[in-house]
């Protein structure tokens, strides 16, 4: 009897041993596929959202916030389906951070269909109040243009902001304060914690100067908060709806403007949206805790880098001056120095950042001749960049 039960017991026994061994395999991990270009991710949801999800969250909102890189056309892309989705429970309230409140004017022309696109960049002084490519954006003002959206201009004036992050607060005159919204909240650790992130990039070390730095922020956050409200009056019994178009810093992670936005506008529904690269997307299926936005869809892929200088710059009212001269740069390499000030370039002169890229975008790769002052001197300095996949 024995003989006949112990090979079945055995056979028994090498099969639960197989079966536990099986469970305490390590299994293989496989990466989930990257997300394709316009998937709409609702974390913590894991699956993607259709476009009947993407569009019961936005009618739900009252105010949608949509950020962007403001030189990559595919977040551009990504906020003109929002706003054409947006547009099915009618015209939309479409605030802007790419011009200050004094170009209003030029923002009730364009939504009045009184003048074109080119037209508005004109009477707006596009080119010198904001001057990215006025391609990127012209299919979202022809579409406000069109549909008789409300196009608002929000942000602060620039010489305005670059006085708070010069000398403070304080420093400004009553006439350049007015031009701010009334109440501006300093007493943000969690946003400060974040815009200090941004210190070392822009030079910024003295512990004065990161003050004045984060107070020029929540003047640009809290001022485009105020003017958005504005023109929802009388909220909420104006039924309005709007929409913000900002760089991805004035809302990551429900910082900056949602809740200045929400001080202003009580009980208001918000709704964050950001651009995302089908790598970021990749990636953050992976984290927990906080994602940057409440909906975040992936972009086309961003375009290939300009040409580099290699310089960190502060605006200054007679040039350029040079906060940082990163490692192995073609400005590195030309002699240029931290504390440098570009007056011009080729004999123009510098009273911007982009004054820079206008200057050499007809020659990017050509030497040109940067005058600098330096302490009590001032001279010339030929500088070459390198052209893509070149280095000397």
């Amino acid at each position: 009897m024995m003989k006949q039960l112990y090979p079945l017991a055995l056979i028994m026994l090498l099969g639960l041993a197989l079966a536990a061994g099986c469970a305490t395999m390590p299994q293989k991990h496989t990466e989930p596929a990257a997300p394709p270009a316009g998937a709409v991710l609702a974390p913590p949801l894991s699956q993607p959202l259709d476009q009947a999800g993407l569009q019961k969250r936005l009618d739900a909102a009252q105010v949608v916030l949509v950020g962007e890189r403001h030189s990559h056309p595919g977040h551009h892309d990504i906020q003109l389906r929002v706003l054409k989705l947006m547009a099915a429970q009618g015209p939309v309230v479409v605030g802007i951070e790419w011009l200050d409140h004094s170009a209003q004017p030029a923002c009730d022309r364009l939504s009045a269909g009184k003048i074109s696109v080119e037209q508005f960049a004109q009477e707006a002084d596009w080119k010198n109040r904001w001057g990215f490519d006025l391609k990127l954006y012209a299919p979202i003002l022809e579409e406000v243009r069109l549909k008789g959206h409300r196009l608002v201009a929000l942000n602060a004036p620039t010489k305005v902001v670059r006085q708070v992050a010069r000398g403070g607060l304080k420093s400004l005159t009553p006439e350049q304060r007015a031009k701010l919204a009334p109440a501006l909240d300093l007493d943000d650790p969690a946003y400060r914690a974040q815009i200090a992130r941004q210190f070392a990039v822009h030079g910024v070390s003295d512990k004065k100067a990161q003050a004045n730095f984060f107070a020029a922020q929540v003047a640009r956050d809290d001022t485009m908060a105020s003017n958005l409200a504005r023109a929802l009056e009388p909220w909420p019994d104006s039924g309005k709806r709007g929409l913000v178009l900002a760089g991805g810093g004035h809302l990551s992670h429900g910082l900056g403007l949602p809740p200045r936005i929400a001080r202003r506008l009580p009980g208001v529904k918000l709704l964050t949206v950001m651009p995302v690269s089908a790598h970021a997307a990749q990636a953050m299926a992976h984290l927990k805790g906080a994602r940057p936005a409440d909906l975040l869809i992936v972009s086309t892929p961003a375009p290939p880098r300009g040409p580099r200088l290699g310089i960190i710059i502060k605006v200054e009212d007679s040039g350029l001056r040079i906060r940082r001269v990163l490692p192995d740069t073609p400005a590195q390499r030309a002699g240029l120095k931290a504390g440098d000030l570009l007056i011009s370039v080729d004999q123009k002169p510098l009273k911007s950042p982009k004054g820079i890229h206008d200057a050499i975008k007809s020659a990017p790769y050509e030497p040109h001749t940067y005058h600098l002052r330096r302490g009590e001197r001032e001279f010339d300095i030929q500088v070459t960049i390198d052209p893509p996949g070149e280095k000397k």
